[in-house]
């Protein structure tokens, strides 16, 4: 438990490096995508059943895609984890109703799968 906790103190006072950082900033990138799309197609038909349609394709992208720009930040496995369970869902519902902007989600998933990037997150995980 107290090398958890340094571990943690280390990560504040050094930072994060510049690709878990580029990481986390794409991350939110993602996250207003998914949110701009979400209010654009909830407007598109009829008003209540279009907000509980796209909510209940989108809400848990986005969920999932907060969380993990939450634990990115704080440099944690567990935010590495759920934003490639996010990117991947994002990507699929972006692909499915707005083709082109899939891209940004299917690129950060490639990004967070680079050796340096997912050596910065697991690397807790073998110790």
């Amino acid at each position: 438990m107290k090398g958890s906790c340094l571990k943690d103190k280390k990560v504040r006072t050094i930072g994060l490096p510049k690709y878990a950082v580029v990481a986390t900033g794409l991350q939110a990138l993602v996250v207003a995508l998914v949110l701009i799309i979400w209010a654009l197609w909830a407007t598109w038909g009829k008003f209540p059943n279009s907000v509980f349609m796209s909510g209940s394709i989108f809400l848990p992208v986005l969920i999932l895609c907060v969380v993990g720009m939450i634990g990115l930040w704080k440099g944690r496995m567990f935010g590495w984890v759920i934003a490639l369970l996010g990117n991947g869902a994002s990507a699929a519902a972006l692909l499915f109703f707005a083709g082109p902007f899939a891209v940004l989600p299917a690129v950060l998933l490639v990004y967070l799968l680079v050796p340096s990037v997912r050596g910065f997150y697991v690397r807790d995980y073998y110790q």
